[in-house]
């Protein structure tokens, strides 16, 4: 009798436990999610008091200290967000590879670079797939000037997320910044057809008209060896020139730079050859596949709607020619 009883107290004493637990993690949830909607209007101390509260109703949960961390960092307590990071880190459990990023960037913005970039790199070694972790050491390295890690990471980001904007217009900055006319032209397509009217669109396809502008090819012996866009580099000096000749001194600006598009897609396509780095495979491949398909109009009116009502104007009576261009795209991503 008196062993029966001691089993039904045990078992007891197990299911008030399993009770207790249940209700921790209800408090913390419930607590989280009013952080969450705190978070989200912008009230940052708001959320800091649930997410706060979460952790003290589960002491253990990685979930509330990665919040708390996250929310530091938009409070700028770049040392606070640091600690609650590493407590997730610590944990090593959930949410680890975003507490590296957030431990990295907190780093980053209280100038250590350095120690910043050390992050990314030792989070890079258990997260190799983790296309932030790459982006933000891309970021933090262009800082730095290092043009060629910036470039490597954030080639590495793309080819983990094709569609992440930040990771065009960074590699289109670095391109930039090192002269690569090219190159730099080719990113900040992709990064204008993925956000044709954001805050940083205009200035964006300001840089790229003033590529466009650029005349940067000299006759000199060598220069096609040492520049594999030697070809496409002399056809945008052909391009730009031609503008004044009788028959484009009338056309729209739109339609003169839908055409000249067309030509640099083009030639950069013919011209690809036995090339195989990244920019042809990534860049030239998807933009020569579009101006074979006779979509250049539809992009060039789709990415230049920070200037003007152009793209307004020219989908209402193109829609069919807007619809075809989407479907193509799609069907050209999901080959991959």
């Amino acid at each position: 009798m008196w062993i029966y009883i001691k089993k039904t107290l045990v078992l007891f004493s197990v299911f008030i436990l399993q009770l207790n637990t249940v209700s921790a993690q209800a408090a913390q949830n419930n607590f989280i999610v009013e952080g969450i909607k705190m978070y989200d209007k912008g009230d940052y101390e708001g959320a800091l008091e649930m997410y706060k509260k979460a952790l003290t109703s589960n002491p253990a949960s990685t979930h509330a200290k990665y919040e708390i961390a996250s929310t530091y960092m938009q409070l700028k307590d770049y040392n606070n967000a640091i600690k609650y990071s590493e407590k997730v880190i610590a944990a090593n459990h959930d949410y680890v590879d975003q507490a590296y990023i957030l431990k990295g960037s907190a780093l980053d913005n209280l100038h250590k670079p350095a120690e910043a970039i050390a992050v990314y790199k030792l989070a890079l070694k258990k997260f190799p797939k983790s296309q932030l972790l790459y982006y933000n050491l891309a970021l933090t390295t262009f800082g730095l000037k290092d043009f060629k890690t910036t470039d490597d990471a954030a080639i590495k980001a793309l080819k983990l997320n094709p569609l992440h904007a930040n990771s065009h217009f960074l590699l289109a900055l670095s391109q930039l910044t090192q002269g690569k006319r090219v190159p730099a032209m080719l990113a900040l397509y992709n990064f204008l057809l993925l956000e044709p009217k954001s805050k940083r669109s205009a200035s964006a396809l300001q840089a790229l008209d003033d590529e466009w502008k650029k005349v940067t090819v000299k006759e000199k012996p060598g220069n096609k060896v040492a520049d594999e866009f030697y070809t496409a580099s002399l056809m945008l000096d052909i391009l730009e020139s031609s503008k004044k000749n009788e028959a484009n001194k009338n056309k729209p600006a739109i339609v003169l730079f839908a055409e000249n598009t067309n030509t640099f897609f083009t030639t950069l396509g013919e011209s690809k050859k036995d090339n195989k780095s990244f920019w042809w495979n990534f860049y030239v491949d998807y933009f020569y596949t579009l101006a074979q398909n006779h979509h250049t109009e539809a992009l060039s009116y789709y990415i230049t709607q920070s200037k003007d009502d152009a793209y307004d104007e020219w989908l209402k009576e193109n829609l069919k020619k807007m619809e075809a261009f989407s479907e193509w795209h799609t069907k050209y991503l999901h080959k991959f």
